[in-house]
């Protein structure tokens, strides 16, 4: 879908937080930095809210263009004089502005006509969402993520032939053929990190393996619903998704913000619980859904899944309220997978898969192997 170059700065620079979701640690949001956040003033004859947006260096413009009686854009009128006064030389406390609400009801529109142009269909499922980042972007992105986590975790990645590397390998490799990904370069990288339970992939098919996941996995067919779902992520588009609804938020905080001439956190707080985490938390129960699909297709165990998950829920780690989470809780998770096992079987049996069931001794063996 062709995708307007408005977003395109966006692309320069992204989190490495949209590509590497704690997706076995849900964790508590950090506290809101809103980039576009000020302080309110204390007294109603300080400068005009736009004002606020400028930084110190323009303090001396923003000055020059206050400096009469007369705000910007308003009405000229005989009916200024209807406005109270505080003194000779201050700025009146409230202007007359005839466009505003022509300009708000524009600006709606625009956004209502960018929002509908850029909604699709999740291919696998079917759910409907907005995105305005093509794939290419996607990459682009997912590449400079690749490049800053190599040189953060360097000396820590397992060589390639380290039994691990090669036991997870030897995973992927069976779940690629039904997970065709345009543009992947699919590369595997264990993370030597035993207090850390996670795994991501990244737009592009480079998969992170953090060596604290492992030991909840205790198979091939564990490891698999791990690996499923990091590439589901990856295949119904999530990381293009996080940023499109990242700039849906900043946005709307921002308008917020002017409109009501409040703080910018409060509407940003505000918009993180009730569109981003709730969004969040659809796209891991769809990374979820993909995944178990995945790993039948590719002849393991579904069963074992719903038995991953059972591990981490007795794990004893502390868990934040769901609503506050950027995940489902464990419980949630295992209750759904339960119900899919049913036509995860189906695909599993159709495709004239073998239960193997058990566990499977070499990925232990590996394991131990571990320096």
């Amino acid at each position: 879908m062709f995708r307007p170059s408005v977003t395109q700065p966006l692309v320069r620079r992204v989190p490495l937080s949209f590509f590497t979701p704690s997706a076995f640690l849900p964790a508590r949001p950090p506290p809101v930095t809103s980039p576009f956040s000020f302080s309110r003033a204390l007294s109603t004859s300080t400068p005009s809210r736009l004002s606020r947006f400028s930084n110190r260096p323009f303090q001396s413009l923003s000055q020059i263009l206050h400096r009469g009686h007369r705000r910007p854009f308003s009405s000229a009128s005989p009916r200024w004089n209807r406005y109270r006064r505080f003194g000779d030389g201050q700025r009146p406390l409230f202007v007359e502005n005839h466009n505003g609400g022509r300009m708000v009801i524009i600006v709606v529109c625009i956004a209502g006509g960018f929002y509908a142009f850029n909604l699709e269909d999740v291919e696998m499922t079917g759910r409907r969402r907005f995105n305005c980042f093509s794939h290419a972007q996607e990459l682009k992105v997912g590449m400079q993520s690749y490049e800053e986590l190599l040189e953060e975790n360097r000396g820590h990645i397992l060589p390639y032939d380290h039994p691990l590397s090669q036991k997870v390998d030897t995973v992927l490799q069976r779940l690629i053929p039904v997970a065709p990904l345009e543009g992947a370069s699919w590369r595997v990288h264990v993370i030597d990190d035993i207090n850390t339970p996670n795994a991501f992939v990244l737009p592009g098919g480079k998969v992170f393996v953090y060596t604290g996941i492992l030991p909840y996995c205790q198979n091939e067919d564990g490891l698999a619903a791990v690996l499923g779902h990091e590439i589901a992520h990856v295949l119904a588009h999530h990381p293009a998704e996080r940023m499109s609804n990242s700039l849906i938020a900043m946005v709307a905080a921002m308008g917020v913000s002017f409109l009501f001439d409040i703080s910018g956190q409060i509407p940003a707080m505000m918009l993180s619980l009730v569109y981003r985490l709730p969004n969040s938390r659809v796209q891991e129960a769809e990374a979820d859904s993909i995944g178990l699909t995945l790993m039948a297709k590719a002849c393991f165990n579904p069963e074992e899944a719903y038995s991953l998950w059972s591990r981490m829920e007795q794990r004893g780690a502390a868990e934040p309220p769901q609503f506050l989470s950027t995940h489902p809780s464990n419980y949630n998770r295992m209750e759904s997978i339960r119900d899919q096992l049913f036509k995860a079987q189906s695909i599993y049996e159709d495709n004239g898969c073998q239960i193997l069931g058990g566990f499977v001794p070499d990925f232990e063996e590996a394991y131990s192997q571990m320096s």
